[in-house]
């Protein structure tokens, strides 16, 4: 049972964090649907906000940059640490109980100039060669400290990034991955990742539901 100084503690935190973070009204009026219990703080930029999509429990932390020519849709129970960057003109899916750590930074175009082309958005399309593609995150995907995902990249559930790594291909379940480019270093347990969210899920009563 939750003591109720817990429950007191617990509200007074959020009561202290309320002026730093956009209230709920705030993030439907730029054209976002969000679900419950969302702390988004308000030196995060967003740029589309109307093609983003944030699940209930989320918390997005100071100085993120979102950008959403194409859909951002974010899960239940996610976090975006401080400085997390995420560029989804090509789009981007992030599951639930996912963990992106302080500057992490997510690509969905990705210039190529190996061959000679020009780069960087003040040059026109036809000078260019640009890897685009969206990305996804499975649920439980965790991202650690400064890593990078470069576009058409999929994290299945379950998959643990150390940190400083870059992610140039897809990531099998429940795999560890370290380095650049990241290599499979071990496997995460499936059985007790289910069943710690079972049990989660049946003593939070908050609402899951966006």
């Amino acid at each position: 049972m939750i003591s109720l100084i817990s429950v007191l503690a617990c509200s007074a935190d959020r009561s202290s964090l309320q002026g730093m973070n956009y209230s709920a009204d705030e993030l439907r009026a730029m054209g976002m649907r969000i679900g419950n219990n969302v702390m988004v703080h308000k030196t995060v930029e967003f740029f589309n906000p109307a093609s983003i999509v944030l699940g209930s429990n989320v918390r997005i932390d100071c100085f993120c940059v979102i950008t959403a020519r194409a859909r951002v849709i974010m899960g239940n129970n996610v976090h975006l640490a401080a400085g997390v960057m995420i560029f989804g003109n090509e789009g981007v899916e992030i599951g639930n109980f996912c963990n992106l750590s302080s500057r992490v930074t997510i690509y969905t175009a990705s210039d190529d100039y190996v061959e000679g082309h020009l780069t960087n958005p003040t040059i026109p399309e036809r000078f260019k060669k640009v890897m685009r593609g969206p990305v996804v995150l499975g649920d439980h995907a965790l991202v650690g400290c400064s890593s990078i995902i470069l576009p058409d990249v999929t994290l299945a559930r379950g998959v643990s990034v150390g940190a400083l790594s870059l992610i140039t291909k897809n990531v099998a379940e429940f795999s560890i991955v370290v380095g650049s480019p990241s290599r499979v270093i071990g496997q995460r347990s499936s059985e007790l990742l289910a069943r710690l969210e079972e049990e989660y899920l049946k003593q939070c009563p908050t609402d899951q539901n966006a």
